[in-house]
């Protein structure tokens, strides 16, 4: 059990997911008081975006004041919707509301956020809320209900050329959707988070305007009039302690340094984690402040979250792949979770904002992952970072749709090599 600004999550066992496996159009006006618009001081912008968010019981009532909001910083219908909600609702129920408030077909990409929506404001429990953009031709939507490859073949004939993919999974399924885009997007950088829900019992929905899935897939490309900066950090520092992965398959790692992965855990943890070593378990709230970290050729870390122990076959599962022969390193996570990671998260935006086509530029809009783990990691400092000046100054009034997941996706720039991650913070600006 784990609490989060007031909210507390139960974790228990769940399966890996198997993908890859009418309100009339009307004008929209510009930003009044309460909409979210560019910071001041901004050169005009590229695209008009906004973001509105609400916490009303009545999903219908919340998603229309959501809309409006966000609706009240454009000056024209929407080009696309990114949305958002947690697992408290129904979140058919949110897709369709979203469809209905929506001009018609206005593409939605939306992934289920663990416990709260983020954004400098803190963190809003069971809330819904909306990124609109209004770029006329600069995004292609594609989804499929559990078929990753059927996602990625449906973008390519939509456009071919992308500066970027942003896209949206279930656990399980991140890394087999990267090598699909990989395949047919070769050199094209994927960012994304994936779906969560807030007790890891497997109720994480992917959503579209057509359907909601537990197994879906969603993707968006991003065009080349876009002006486009991200990030993807993993804040911490190694420590002296390493080892080899010596026996691994995917995510499940049999044996460390040539014996028993789960011995290793249990010889670095000791009872912390003795119940789950013994019969088998999550250890996710247990390692959340302890990353491990396996270092690329170019020098990037990987950062990935260790999930479970597997009692007496003695397994240990991550949330990321761990290469065979790779050496991990036991990273530390520093005054982090007690700031909330404020520094993170203000290295995040200054590090999106000097990358890619935008350069330096302006933003006119932004989506902020923070991995769940790390959300394990601050509990109640949570809104200390997000609020924090070092961050908060930064964002000002820009309109940003911050998520929680389970799973990070992003381009290494050193490494040219797109990855699945975990413990991860990362900004998506966009201008």
């Amino acid at each position: 059990m784990v609490t989060l600004n007031g909210l507390v999550f139960f974790f228990v066992a769940f399966s890996s997911a198997s993908a890859f496996a009418p309100i009339s159009s009307r004008a929209f006006v510009r930003s009044d008081a309460h909409g979210l618009r560019m910071s001041e001081g901004a050169a005009e912008p590229v695209m008009s975006a906004g973001y509105g968010s609400s916490t009303l019981e009545s999903t219908k009532g919340a998603v229309a004041e959501a809309v409006k909001i966000a609706s009240s910083s454009l000056s024209n219908a929407p080009s696309i919707a990114f949305v958002s909600c947690t697992v408290s609702r129904d979140v058919d129920e949110v897709r369709k509301e979203f469809v209905d408030a929506l001009p018609e077909n206005v593409p939605i990409h939306g992934i289920t956020s663990s416990g709260a929506l983020l954004s400098n404001k803190g963190a809003l429990g069971g809330a819904v809320g909306c990124l609109l953009l209004d770029k006329e031709g600069a995004f292609e939507t594609a989804y499929d209900s559990e078929n990753g490859e059927n996602a990625v073949l449906s973008l390519k004939e939509k456009m071919a050329s992308p500066q970027v993919i942003f896209m949206g999974a279930t656990p399980g399924a991140e890394e087999g959707i990267i090598a699909s885009i990989n395949e047919h997007f070769p050199g094209v950088p994927v960012y994304g988070g994936t779906a969560a829900d807030d007790a890891l019992s497997g109720d994480w929905k992917v959503m579209s305007s057509e359907s909601v899935s537990g197994t879906g897939v969603s993707l968006v490309a991003v065009g080349p009039s876009v002006k486009f900066g991200a990030s993807m950090l993993g804040p911490y520092t190694e420590t002296e302690k390493t080892a080899k992965a010596t026996k691994t398959e995917g995510r499940r790692v049999f044996e460390i340094d040539g014996k028993p992965a789960a011995d290793f855990v249990y010889a670095w943890l000791g009872e912390e984690v003795g119940e789950s070593y013994r019969a088998g378990g999550l250890i996710l709230p247990q390692t959340a402040q302890k990353p491990v970290g396996i270092k690329k050729p170019s020098g990037e870390y990987v950062t990935n979250h260790l999930a479970a122990l597997g009692g007496d076959e003695k397994f240990v599962d991550f949330f990321a792949p761990i290469p065979e022969g790779a050496e991990l390193i036991i990273m530390d996570s520093g005054d982090g979770p007690s700031t909330g990671y404020a520094s993170a998260l203000a290295s995040a935006y200054d590090t999106a904002k000097s990358q890619g086509s935008l350069a330096g530029g302006s933003p006119a809009a932004g989506i902020l992952v923070f991995c769940g783990g790390m959300a394990i990691a601050v509990g109640d400092n949570l809104d200390a970072g997000l609020t924090s000046d070092s961050f908060a100054s930064k964002v000002g009034d820009l309109p940003v749709l911050g998520m929680t997941c389970f799973g990070e996706q992003a381009f290494l720039e050193g490494q040219k090599e797109n990855v699945q991650r975990n413990l991860s913070v990362g900004m998506i600006l966009l201008g």
